[in-house]
């Protein structure tokens, strides 16, 4: 899958906010994260109205995460950028004189956005700065991720 630029460069910047866990200035982020400035300006805008990061005025000013990395879930930081990912949003109509196939291609496709749904919210920033940390392997993470997704369905 490939993201938007928006949502490429905001899931860096936040990230990067993670791992330093500290106020760190658009230029820094900037810079490290290979993000236009201007451009990161708006896109922690929208992260900022998403409540996943605050932005401190200042000469000693930045971004910092608005709750704990653990809180923050990769869903959450996707939602921020909704409006470039709209086109996988929208839900599909049903209708009553919709045919068999459309309303089993209904189902499936509420099928596969509740499961994408609930694993991207399976998966917290903290996880994500514990591999980094501890020189995980990130496939373990994400089968741990997927094993919960598999008992979630099992269970409904």
């Amino acid at each position: 899958m490939k993201l938007k630029a928006s949502v490429d460069y905001g899931v860096r910047a936040i990230l990067y906010l993670a791992i330093k866990g500290d106020t760190c200035s658009s230029r820094e982020i900037s810079e490290e994260m290979a993000v236009p400035r201007d451009y990161l300006i708006q896109l922690a805008l929208r992260l900022r109205n998403a409540g996943l990061i605050k932005a401190r005025p200042g000469k000693n000013g930045g971004y910092v995460l608005a709750r704990p990395a653990s809180e923050i879930k990769i869903g959450d930081i996707l939602d921020a950028f909704d409006s470039d990912l709209k086109h996988v949003r929208v839900p599909m109509k049903s209708s009553r004189s919709a045919s068999d196939s459309a309303n089993t291609v209904r189902f499936l496709h509420g099928a596969v956005v509740e499961s994408l749904e609930s694993y991207l919210n399976a998966i917290s920033l903290q996880d994500l700065v514990g591999i980094s940390e501890n020189n995980e392997d990130s496939s373990e993470l994400i089968a741990r991720a997927l094993e919960g997704e598999v008992k979630r369905l099992r269970a409904k």
